[in-house]
């Protein structure tokens, strides 16, 4: 492994963050290594959604960078929700959009997936050759995509000509969610990585690194739809500014610190099911505002096996344990108190560490998003009363 002095990177030049601040304004450090200069590039891009569309949107501005440009993205669908007010509609990628408006040339993944597809033919070796490698002007670069990539089309390229933009500071967050999971474990800076493409079997995101922009500070209520779009403009002009050192000859790839791993897993639900008793109410906003866009957060409603309950609106109350609302300073996980003021409603929860938790809409299982008010008033008159409302 190389020494971290030799690591190709992209620094900060700025310490704070601003909306719309590209890459290419902030200084940029690379270390490297010399190699023979390449021609201009014929591109593979696969990805799917808006990050996905800012790196494809750098490369494309770039116009000396390459000569063709095909782009591959996954196959529409329908989403939406079933039962008796089943409402659907047809989920087109963002990519698809793009490379649409720009004239690109467009494949979609067959619904066998990835190893049923063949690439246009400008990236596959002539028959002729009696020994086919990879033509090194051919470059294959995924953001978002969503499918690993089968063996057979890696072997298409080169090594170093299939590269990956990912939005966190790798080794941290290898995964499908490293944006979600960088603010819901309260990271206070992140970063983008380009890294090699390499096979399912070396792992997710294993790749050597090529790039990187460190020191991006992760505002304090980040949330993932407002995070996102920050690290999509700086990795797509990272994007650009590493096929420019591979045009060059002068990229450096260097191995991930394996001691320094974090997985980002999938979302799904039960990441968003709430453990009370194991989780404070600050942990609870990070897991809100990482991943509430995507999965709501749960519990049930009288403990387990209960009614489950979305807690579509939440906040931490400080300071911790709030007596100036005479909260209980010592309560029981999982327990509810209703705050009546004047004509307003304020439900909390109890957390770990007598921490307390402010909800403010709620939706309860087959019926619609209520304000605290709305929702408690719902409650059976006895639960009401009887001031033994738990949740978990």
């Amino acid at each position: 492994m190389l020494p971290a002095a030799s690591l190709p990177t992209v620094r900060l030049a700025k310490s704070t963050l601003h909306r719309g601040t590209r890459a290419s304004s902030w200084r940029l450090f690379s270390a490297s290594c010399a190699s023979r200069k390449e021609e201009p590039f014929r591109i593979l891009f696969c990805g799917s959604d808006d990050f996905s569309v800012a790196s494809l949107e750098a490369i494309h501005n770039a116009k000396d960078l390459w000569s063709s440009i095909d782009v591959v993205v996954p196959a529409e669908r329908q989403v939406g929700r079933g039962g008796r007010h089943a409402q659907h509609h047809t989920y087109t990628p963002a990519l698809r959009q793009y490379a649409e408006k720009h004239n690109l040339p467009l494949s979609t993944v067959p619904s066998p997936g990835l190893k049923s597809w063949s690439p246009p033919s400008h990236f596959l070796p002539s028959p002729s050759s009696p020994t086919p490698e990879p033509v090194k002007k051919n470059v294959l670069l995924t953001a978002s995509f969503g499918h690993i990539i089968p063996s057979p089309l890696l072997a298409l390229f080169a090594p170093t000509h299939r590269l990956n933009v990912h939005p966190s500071l790798l080794p941290r967050w290898r995964g499908a969610a490293p944006v979600q999971w960088t603010i819901a474990k309260g990271d206070e800076k992140t970063g983008v990585s380009v890294q090699g493409l390499v096979e399912y079997s070396r792992g997710v995101d294993a790749g050597d690194i090529v790039g990187r922009v460190y020191g991006v500070p992760v505002p304090k209520n980040a949330t993932y739809n407002s995070l996102l779009p920050h690290l999509a403009l700086i990795g797509g002009d990272l994007l650009v500014d590493v096929l420019r050192q591979l045009k060059a000859g002068t990229a450096t790839f260097t191995p991930q610190n394996p001691s320094h791993i974090t997985q980002a897993p999938k979302i799904t639900s039960l990441t968003a099911h709430l453990r009370f008793p194991d989780q404070t109410a600050v942990e609870i906003d990070r897991l809100h505002r990482g991943v509430g866009g995507q999965v709501p957060l749960w519990t049930t409603l009288g403990g387990e096996g209960g009614t489950s309950v979305q807690l579509l609106s939440v906040a931490p109350v400080a300071p911790v344990g709030a007596p100036v609302l005479s909260l209980p300073l010592d309560p029981t996980p999982g327990i509810a108190v209703l705050h009546k003021e004047k004509k307003e409603r304020k439900l909390f929860v109890a957390c770990k560490s007598g921490t307390w938790l402010q909800v403010h809409t709620l939706k309860t299982a087959g019926k619609k998003a209520l304000s605290v008010g709305e929702w408690w008033n719902g409650l059976p008159r006895d639960v009401r009363e009887g001031g033994g409302l738990r949740f978990g």
